[in-house]
């Protein structure tokens, strides 16, 4: 009969296995992770450099881990006493069983959210919430090999239970701590214990704890990414999303003295407050404005034409006004729609339902462009219950809306719509040439799942064997055939409407930029601008044949047009500036500022990436100036979101 410290002793010993157990655990998971996206690391990267990664990314695991050892560890202390160790015993059982569980699928849920979204988890994660349920579920079950992650998940699971089954009465730790057996030997092993899960749970043994923003330990952008466990990276998202999603919440940009003390005046809109400089050009009848999905920058640079990926947009490019340092509002779809249709810039905040809750924006591109004259349609090639995406923009203003159930679409036509020619044609059929209009289509044909037969369009790639010879070098496997070719199928379409419209509606602006970076690249290594610009492209009558290097981004396209077409005097409300603006110089997106010179990223409590436009040379710096026109904006754009026109003390 074992005597209860005995016991206690056995049952430590297991705690302790457990521990290890799952450290181990997620040190293969990190270098797995690394190994399936070791073509994302630097050539330059160093043995030091991993050595550091598993160091820091040790610390946030030990704190995860102690998460399921706190309820165990605590019983064994507070019931060791009264020999109530069958349930000790049988709660640490059910921890270790939880962990194994719940650690299993949000390891292998991290590693394919990482192939999406080329980071752990963020505020991508509660998208979701707010689109089309059914359309992310058969894109998960098309796109995302729901069947071989089963399987991992059950493997991963059967294996690590028969571990610990395997151990459970294994002694060797338990006859360690037998053998420490001397006058105090309780207090000197009661105390330590304590000591050592204090340390492990805050992932420190110094004053510092394991926190985000001492994470960033390795000079390889990559390897940083790996380091925060997948349970504190879901932590972090939820923190970043309620700080900014909060209705009665703080402004997270400026603080309540800041904000006031720099606007007071009475209304967001005085702050907006615009007066045309006189029409440039003669007043076009219609107006195209096409956000392409995911379509970034990198088709249209020089150095990737022969891939032949974007021959339509290259020829409207080279015939008109291509702005090339132009940032998206945002990183999805409709956070970017959403900024180009309000011309508020998106601040974190999903604005499809809570843009209802204020009166419609001053600054609404649809209530603005009817003030000139032109009746606003909104053609959009998905269904009108994504993102709440019809009822948001008759609320703003829009006086037609289109999707994919007028192109005669249903729910077998794709998941998330009609193919990008069957919108063009609709927009062909839907747009009065008698009539002044402003028309903005979304596509949607370049999205996972992808379900464009694109090799019978005409997509001339099977194979790396029949890229020019002078692109090959460009890629590792990084995008599949099925990606490249619905990247091809963007660029067709466009062709295809535009041959029609050019003859139907000749004297139209016609006006091209992309949604957000398409997270997809040639190679594993993009550099940042590669990452994060997109396209602006204007073309038509009396549109300049040149590239503009003045910096921009979404919400600088309808001052652009209003500049462009308004008489003199015209009256209107922009957060944004026209690119043709004198002295203009910089531009604002979300975590992005971009001058005429360079681009930063300004991930949170981390250092701000630099790249230099000219030279393309990237670099990391701990801080730039340019910080608080960034916080200036986007606060007053989050309270513009949130609380609405009226500048008021809550």
């Amino acid at each position: 009969m074992h005597s209860k410290w005995e016991k206690l002793l056995k049952e430590l010993a297991n705690l302790c296995f457990f521990w290890f157990f799952g450290v181990l655990f997620f040190l293969v998971f990190r270098i797995t992770f690394i190994s399936i996206y070791h073509k994302q690391l630097s050539q330059a990267v160093s043995a030091n450099e991993i050595a550091k990664t598993l160091l820091m990314g040790f610390r946030f695991d030990c704190t995860a881990v102690s998460y399921f050892l706190i309820l165990p560890f605590l019983l064994l202390w507070s019931l060791s006493y009264f020999d109530l160790f069958k349930v000790i015993k049988s709660t640490r059982i059910v921890c270790q069983y939880l962990f194994v569980f719940l650690s299993t699928i949000i390891c292998i849920v991290t590693i394919n959210y990482f192939a999406e979204y080329h980071n752990q988890f963020n505020n991508f994660l509660f998208l979701s919430l707010y689109d089309d349920q059914k359309a992310v579920f058969n894109t998960i079950l098309e796109d995302f090999h729901p069947w071989r992650n089963l399987m991992a998940i059950i493997v991963c699971i059967v294996v690590g239970i028969f571990i610990l089954k395997f151990f459970e009465n294994k002694d060797f730790i338990y006859r360690q701590l037998l053998k420490l057996h001397f006058k105090g030997n309780k207090t000197i092993i009661i105390i330590p214990s304590l000591i050592l899960f204090a340390f492990s749970i805050r992932g420190s043994v110094n004053d510092v704890p394991a926190l985000r923003k001492w994470a960033g330990v390795s000079s390889d952008g990559f390897l940083n990414k790996t380091i925060i466990n997948p349970y504190r990276s879901l932590i972090y998202a939820m923190e970043d999303f309620d700080e900014i999603n909060i209705l009665n919440g703080k402004n997270p940009y400026l603080n309540e003295a800041d904000f006031y003390g720099t606007f007071s005046k009475p209304q967001v809109s005085d702050y907006l407050k615009k007066q045309a400089q006189g029409a440039m050009i003669e007043k076009p009848k219609q107006i195209f404005l096409v956000i392409m999905e995911s379509y970034d920058s990198w088709p249209l640079m020089d150095q990737y034409a022969p891939f032949q990926f974007s021959t339509q947009l290259r020829a409207l490019k080279n015939n008109g006004t291509h702005f090339n340092y132009f940032l998206p509002a945002a990183d999805a779809t409709f956070d970017s729609f959403g900024a180009v249709v309000t011309n508020v810039p998106y601040t974190g905040v999903n604005i499809s339902k809570i843009g209802e809750l204020n009166e419609p924006f001053v600054t609404s591109i649809f209530s603005q462009f009817k003030k000139l004259g032109y009746q606003t349609n909104l053609f959009y090639g998905g269904f009108s219950s994504w993102q709440n995406i019809a009822e948001f923009s008759k609320y703003q203003g829009v006086d037609r809306f289109f999707s994919a159930t007028d192109a005669g679409g249903d729910s077998n036509s794709g998941t998330w719509g009609v193919e990008d020619e069957k919108l063009f044609d609709l927009v062909v059929a839907k747009t009065d040439m008698t009539k002044y209009s402003l028309n903005i289509i979304l596509t949607s044909s370049y999205h996972a799942p992808y379900t464009v037969d694109v090799y019978k369009k005409g997509f001339p790639y099977r194979s790396e064997k029949d890229f020019p010879e002078a692109m090959k070098p460009y890629y590792d496997g990084s995008m599949t055939f099925e990606e490249m070719g619905h990247l091809w199928y963007g660029d067709y379409a466009i062709g295809k409407f535009m041959e029609q419209a050019t003859k139907k509606y000749p004297t139209a602006i016609y006006s091209f930029t992309g949604d957000h970076f398409g997270r997809r690249f040639i190679n594993s290594k993009p550099n940042l601008y590669e990452r994060s610009s997109v396209g602006f492209i204007m073309y038509g009558k009396n549109i300049p044949k040149t590239v503009n290097h003045t910096a921009g981004s979404h919400i600088d396209i309808m001052p652009t047009l209003i500049e462009m077409i308004a008489p003199k005097g015209f009256e209107y409300y922009s957060f944004g500036t026209s690119m043709y603006a004198p002295q203009k110089a910089m531009s604002i997106a979300f975590n992005k500022i971009i001058t005429n010179d360079e681009l930063y990223y300004l991930p949170k409590e981390a250092q701000v990436e630099k790249i230099e436009l000219a030279s393309m040379k990237e670099s990391q710096i701990n801080a730039t100036p340019l910080v608080s026109d960034y916080n200036k904006q986007m606060g007053l754009a989050w309270y513009c979101t949130m609380k609405g026109n009226a500048i008021k003390k809550q």
